[in-house]
């Protein structure tokens, strides 16, 4: 076995871990290196915590890595199972706001290190979104899924962990005014009124109500929930802001979200399908959406679209070989007669990944 260092959030230490350096406040040493944490200690860094994740020294044996390897390759069908029992997390998070009020943001940190586990798997978790999407659940398996896509978009961008984590917590948080909206307003399987629409649309100004008291939560989670709807162009809502006035966070959130919401079955609408949904942002990109984010974003999914099955229009299946990123809803395919481009088939559809 060797020793190695992790970092930890406050609320995963357990007396007898050994500090791997100085935690430090002001320049003043709270804990210092080598130090045993004791359960005591634990209590005051809950009550006084600051700092992202703390590193500790673990013991490293092969089962360990072992296990560390196997997270990196699980299965589309396992990642749905764990998106299923998030879901339920994500539920209690949202739906207990005057909790967080009290206690704080444990129960978000909690749920953005369970959900960024998961996306060591960051292809898996990708083609099970495409392929499930977050069906007639707008609010808390959509919730997931613009969580999960938020991240790993702010890790292709290169944000750092501390920024990584902020953002997390935004996403989760993104649509927890929802929780306030009529359900049957929600869940109405016709189109919305204009009337119904415009009290959906106040969702962000009621989850930025909602989450600014929240003690220790930084700003930027609450601009990232208030402005995630807002569009460079000035054509978004509620503040009708404009690029750069738009907080980073919130124009991550605002592609992951578009994307889920096109992939996803709604009671008033069918799904656009994965290629559809890719054109949806690169056309969304020329003004409204984040230019260089969307770019990031596209010519990253699409690795993960290659060498997979679709189902056509004709429900015949093939094999996608390349994607052109100008235009992404007509790839190059190939079955067992050879090959189809679709540039030269318009009457053929990809209508679903098939995995």
């Amino acid at each position: 076995m060797t020793e190695k260092k992790k970092k930890l959030y406050v609320y995963d230490l357990v007396p007898g871990m050994v500090v791997a350096n100085d935690i430090k406040s002001n320049g003043k040493v709270l804990i210092g290196k080598g130090v045993t944490v004791t359960e005591y200690a634990i209590k005051k860094l809950k009550e006084h915590y600051i700092f992202n994740k703390i590193e500790v020294y673990y013991e490293e044996d092969d089962e360990e890595t072992e296990n560390s390897e196997r997270e990196k390759t699980k299965t589309v069908e396992q990642i749905e199972e764990r998106f299923n029992e998030l879901t339920f997390d994500v539920e209690k998070v949202l739906e207990n706001v005057d909790n967080l009020r009290i206690s704080g943001i444990d129960e978000v940190r909690r749920f953005a290190a369970k959900i960024q586990g998961e996306l060591k798997s960051t292809s898996s978790v990708v083609k099970n979104i495409v392929l499930y999407g977050s069906g007639s659940d707008t609010i808390y398996r959509h919730g997931v899924n613009v969580t999960a896509l938020s991240t790993i978009l702010g890790k292709w961008i290169g944000l750092s962990g501390s920024q990584l984590n902020l953002l997390t917590y935004a996403a989760i948080l993104h649509d927890i005014g929802k929780t306030k909206i009529d359900k049957n307003i929600l869940d109405k399987p016709d189109r919305l009124t204009s009337k119904e629409y415009n009290e959906v649309k106040m969702h962000p100004t009621i989850g930025y109500n909602l989450i600014k008291e929240v003690p220790f939560l930084d700003i930027s989670v609450c601009y990232g929930v208030l402005m995630h709807h807002e569009r460079c162009d000035g054509s978004g809502y509620p503040l009708g802001l404009t690029g750069d006035k738009i907080h980073q966070f919130a124009k991550i959130i605002a592609i992951a979200d578009v994307f889920d919401a096109v992939n996803s079955d709604r009671g008033y609408k069918k799904s656009k399908g994965p290629f559809e949904a890719l054109e949806i942002i690169k056309k969304e990109s020329l003004g409204r959406l984040d230019y260089e984010y969307c770019n990031v974003f596209l010519n990253h999914v699409v690795n993960y679209y290659m060498g997979e099955n679709v189902m056509l229009n004709t429900k015949k299946i093939c094999k996608i070989i390349q994607v052109d990123v100008n235009d992404l809803a007509r790839p190059l395919l190939l079955d067992d007669t050879g090959f189809i481009d679709l540039k030269q088939h318009k009457d053929l559809v990809v209508e679903k990944l098939v995995l």
